[in-house]
């Protein structure tokens, strides 16, 4: 969610010297977490909201909106899928900071799949890793790097051997935030896409283009 509002220009990071130099020249800056990092707060909620819903109204969305659109939705469906795995990570009695470290494995995984479809994944995990610390010789050595070795194992199987996966619903009680639900029913109109499309540029594209058709073939009073 940081990662989305910054995306949003409304927060930006405030790096000691110290950690600035290590963000700057990281390939892979995500590792590096969000422990030590302040943040500046850029606009009210209020400006950030008027500004999302501008961008939704604008006659004709650009690529450049489109890209951010997408870097948003990228961000979001992380934010999602990383509290999910640590909503169950506790639920079943795990350290649910196995999350984080699952960052990396989770992020490749939403390039392939939807986050419902994710969720599915973590959830077998999950059970692979139970199954696992019966044994007396685990594979993967300490248990937070077994649960993000099952999770790239399973990313991996279902994108080589082709699964069909339905995804699992997202659950009720799992918070969703003020700026997905405007992100995805007010400015781009995914909807439940939102869930259930893997996030990309392409698939933002053709729902706001769909929307704008819908948009532009209502009569006048019907607006």
């Amino acid at each position: 969610m940081l990662l989305a509002l910054q995306s949003l220009g409304y927060i930006e990071p405030e790096l000691s010297l110290s950690w600035a130099e290590d963000w700057l020249d990281s390939r892979d800056w995500l590792s590096h977490g969000f422990e030590h990092i302040g943040w500046r707060i850029l606009r009210s909620p209020g400006a950030c909201t008027e500004a999302l819903h501008a961008w939704g109204d604008a006659p004709g969305t650009n690529a450049d909106v489109l890209k951010t659109w997408a870097l948003v939705w990228e961000s979001l469906a992380l934010a999602e899928v990383a509290e999910y795995a640590q909503c169950v990570l506790a639920d079943t009695g795990f350290n649910p900071n196995w999350a984080r470290d699952a960052t990396q494995a989770l992020q490749a995984g939403l390039a392939q799949f939807s986050v419902h479809q994710i969720m599915y994944l973590v959830h077998i995990a999950l059970r692979s890793l139970a199954l696992e610390q019966r044994r007396s010789f685990p594979r993967y050595g300490q248990p937070g790097h077994a649960f993000t070795a099952a999770i790239r194992n399973y990313v991996r199987r279902a994108a080589a051997e082709g699964w069909v996966i339905r995804g699992m619903t997202r659950p009720s009680d799992l918070p969703r935030s003020a700026i997905t639900a405007i992100f995805a029913e007010t400015v781009t109109g995914l909807g439940e896409r939102y869930y259930t499309e893997c996030p990309s540029l392409d698939a933002l594209a053709r729902t706001v283009a769909q929307r704008q058709t819908c948009r532009g073939s209502l009569p006048t009073g019907s607006r």
